[in-house]
């Protein structure tokens, strides 16, 4: 194996690589199983799996080390694989734009591609991935360390918007939101809201 992990590393270190790329470098090399490759690669610490068929490449010095990126390097990594429409929402997002030092175990990732029904583990960490309509990206989204983060606004709507419809529980989003509104940039918010269905500004002006 070491030709094949020696090129792994050197070609993809930092990286995230998808299991049909790592078809293409086993036939280059010639390995014939390319899942048996795949769980040598993860029992042996070249590779973290983030989802089915979506892997990162540790860099050489991670793997001499035996260190891992952070989880949200992780999976900012994997999720500009799979979409450029994701951001890290709700919890999430009040803890990374330090709104809340209470502790979260869960990391939400809002996108347009993907969802998984549960919790799902990656890198032992416990993530919630949602899906949403496209709408929904082109506001309220900030870039900050190569995250991409709801701002305070954009995250209490999507609170009232996911809890409205059951994504998450309604008596925690409304707690979240009477917690944090007055925080808010009420001019921005009154804009974003106008994105969202008629029914979240009903919510608004009942709780407001």
């Amino acid at each position: 194996m070491r030709p094949i992990t020696q090129i792994l590393l050197a070609e993809f270190g930092g990286k995230v690589i998808t299991k049909e790329e790592l078809e293409k470098l086993s036939t280059y090399l010639k390995v014939d199983d390319v899942d048996y490759l795949v769980n040598y690669l993860i029992q042996y610490g070249y590779i973290i799996r983030i989802l089915r068929g979506l892997y990162y490449v540790k860099t050489p010095v991670e793997f001499s080390f035996k260190s891992s990126p952070t989880i949200y390097k992780l999976l900012s990594l994997g999720m500009n694989k799979i979409t450029e429409n994701w951001y890290f929402g709700l919890f999430t997002a009040l803890v990374l734009n330090g709104l809340t030092h209470e502790h979260y175990t869960t990391i939400f990732i809002i996108n347009d591609r993907i969802a998984r029904t549960k919790i799902i583990h990656i890198n032992g960490t416990p993530v919630r991935i949602i899906k949403t309509k496209r709408k929904l990206f082109d506001f309220g989204i900030i870039e900050k360390d190569d995250m991409k983060i709801s701002d305070l606004e954009k995250t209490l709507l999507d609170f009232l918007y996911f809890g409205n419809y059951g994504t998450i529980s309604k008596e925690l989003a409304l707690r979240i939101w009477r917690e944090y509104k007055d925080n808010a940039d009420w001019k921005k918010l009154k804009k974003y809201l106008e994105k969202y269905p008629e029914s979240i500004a009903k919510v608004v002006d009942d709780v407001e």
